[in-house]
């Protein structure tokens, strides 16, 4: 293993610990880790392991970090090349990630946002979720009504159930964010047009949001969501 190798995934391990001041020094230095590192079976485990951290910041860190162990230059040779690999059925999935997190980090984000939107329109309904999620990691404000029409009207169990979760935790919203989608969740607890499965999923992402478990009380989680927002 190089010393750069070895040196990010000590930084990695850092970050799935919860260390705040390595993810500050990610943010920092992965630039300089394209070409030196790559992504390897521990680094990978680490990043995973990041990513479910509740701390913005360390999930933050480890999208870069992504992007730099891959080679990918948060820049528009980097976007010119994953917009390459969006085309290509053997890279679609991971470019449809990896577009989600350059978007994250600040790079050109109204065109990965329209990249991505493209997506959901495909037949495919994993391909769709995977442009749910690459639009949960961009996390603009915009993208919030974006997935909760998904959720609402994607005939995909698979399509509606990944908007949920990036709402509600798996994407990179702020809570004030995800309280916006709170909102829509709460009105549509008792929505005849639900499915009990969508319930469920509803029931699930204001748990996330809300750290209450109203199960499918929809009175309790109106009566919640009035003194929260």
């Amino acid at each position: 293993m190089s010393p750069q190798q070895a040196e990010a995934e000590n930084l990695l391990a850092r970050m799935a610990s919860g260390d705040s001041a390595a993810a500050s020094q990610v943010l920092e230095e992965s630039n300089r880790w394209i070409g030196t590192t790559q992504r390897t079976t521990k680094a990978n485990q680490l990043v995973n392991a990041t990513l479910n951290q509740h701390d913005l910041k360390l999930r933050a860190a480890a999208l870069q970090a992504t992007l730099a162990l891959d080679g990918v230059t948060r820049d528009a040779d980097g976007l010119n090349w994953l917009e390459l690999a969006v085309v290509d059925p053997s890279t679609q999935a991971w470019a449809l990630w990896m577009l989600g997190a350059m978007g994250n980090r600040g790079v050109e984000q109204e065109r990965i946002v329209q990249i991505l939107k493209g997506y959901l329109d495909k037949s495919d309904a994993r391909t769709r979720s995977e442009a749910v999620d690459g639009l949960g990691i961009v996390a603009l404000d915009e993208t919030v009504p974006i997935l909760l029409e998904r959720f609402r009207n994607d005939s995909s169990p698979l399509v509606q159930e990944s908007a949920a979760r990036n709402l509600a935790e798996a994407g990179m919203y702020t809570h004030e964010q995800r309280m916006v989608a709170a909102a829509s969740f709460v009105e549509w607890m008792d929505d005849g047009r639900m499915s009990s499965q969508q319930r469920g999923w509803l029931a699930h992402a204001l748990r996330d949001i809300s750290g209450q478990n109203f199960g499918m009380d929809a009175a309790a989680w109106r009566q919640w969501y009035s003194r929260a927002r």
